[in-house]
């Protein structure tokens, strides 16, 4: 498991509550088949970590802060509940999880600062994108070379050379 191993894990759910929101077949134990779900529930936690630090941390932390940790655990605590029947999550849960998007969120405003103790974190270098809503004019359906779409550029260069060049 990324960032986090089940030790770290027990510390925020025990390992009885672990093992009852993997074992799809009631074995009891965290075998095969509830080990793929808890590294399931492990790659969500971490997918929406990354969602949210890509473009302002070097991924995947290496060395994992504490702050990424209790957040990858909280998060998996959140996957695993999810799991099962959804009238079966606690609120708490369903609140928990809420709380760690607007951290996530946060994050990525730069109102949240990751606490790296005293290790380094590597920022992602190079610039923000930032993206804008363009208008295209009426009629505009995409295409490269859509027959109603008006081929203004195209159509002045064939009379300036009286030729029309091939893409």
């Amino acid at each position: 498991m990324l960032y986090v191993d089940l030790t770290y894990l027990q510390g925020v759910i025990p390992l009885q509550k672990i093992i009852e929101c993997c074992d799809d077949y009631g074995v009891g134990t965290l075998d095969t088949a509830a080990t793929a779900n808890l590294t399931a529930c492990n790659v969500a936690a971490v997918s929406d970590i990354h969602l949210y630090c890509r473009g302002l941390y070097t991924l995947p932390f290496s060395p994992v802060p504490d702050d990424i940790k209790e957040l990858t655990a909280q998060l998996m605590k959140c996957h695993l509940y999810f799991r099962r029947a959804a009238e079966t999550v606690p609120d708490a849960i369903t609140q928990l999880y809420k709380r760690q998007q607007e951290k996530l969120k946060a994050i990525t405003a730069n109102t949240f600062r990751i606490d790296s103790g005293t290790d380094t974190i590597a920022v992602a270098q190079g610039p923000r994108v930032n993206y804008t809503r363009h208008r295209f004019p009426q009629g505009f359906t995409g295409g490269l070379l859509d027959d109603d779409y008006p081929r203004i550029g195209i159509e002045q260069e064939t009379q300036q050379t009286g030729q029309e060049e091939t893409l």
